[in-house]
């Protein structure tokens, strides 16, 4: 069973390029919503909210990199674990990506289509981008060169996750 799941290095850094999306969208959104909340929130609930955020992001996270490990196990290796920071990060990169666009504009009402068919649609988009990292020398290099750069994050990302929890941990036994 382990044989269908790519190396640790590998699947650090697909989660580097996972966390840093998640990570940065949350931050994004708790620091857009940051100078409204200083008029009714003392600053011990402001980084409660911001731990709630931290640990939501890692868990969210650590799902959507399940996900790509079920998908090994379930997929021959020729799809996805022999290339997996390739194929992992491209899929990372659009299926997030896509994600985030849909969030951004669907609270706007600037096009209303409904989940359903936006999530097939990020499915095929996904899939097309996935097959093409690996067919794309100069595209498979670079998505292999950010999800490394990307894994310097994770030194900052993981160890706030963990202080992150043991603050809300904190805070809701006493």
């Amino acid at each position: 069973m382990l044989k269908r799941l790519p190396t640790f290095p590998a699947i650090v850094s697909v989660y580097a390029v996972i966390a840093s999306m998640l990570f940065a969208w949350s931050i994004l959104h708790f620091f857009w919503y940051l100078p409204s909340w200083l008029f009714f929130m003392r600053v011990t609930d402001l980084i409660g909210v911001f731990c709630y955020v931290m640990v939501s992001s890692f868990i969210e996270s650590l799902a959507f990199l399940s996900f790509l490990l079920l998908l090994c196990l379930i997929l021959p290796s020729i799809y996805l674990k022999d290339e997996f920071v390739a194929r992992g990060t491209s899929i990372a990169l659009s299926a997030i990506g896509l994600l985030m666009l849909y969030f951004r504009f669907n609270i706007s009402k600037a096009f209303d289509v409904p989940i359903v068919w936006f999530g097939a649609a990020v499915i095929l988009v996904a899939a097309v981008i996935s097959f093409l990292a690996t067919r794309i020398l100069p595209m498979r290099q670079t998505l292999i060169w950010l999800s490394d750069r990307l894994t310097v994050f994770l030194y900052i990302l993981i160890p706030l996750s963990l202080l992150s929890l043991l603050v809300i941990i904190v805070r809701n036994i006493v």
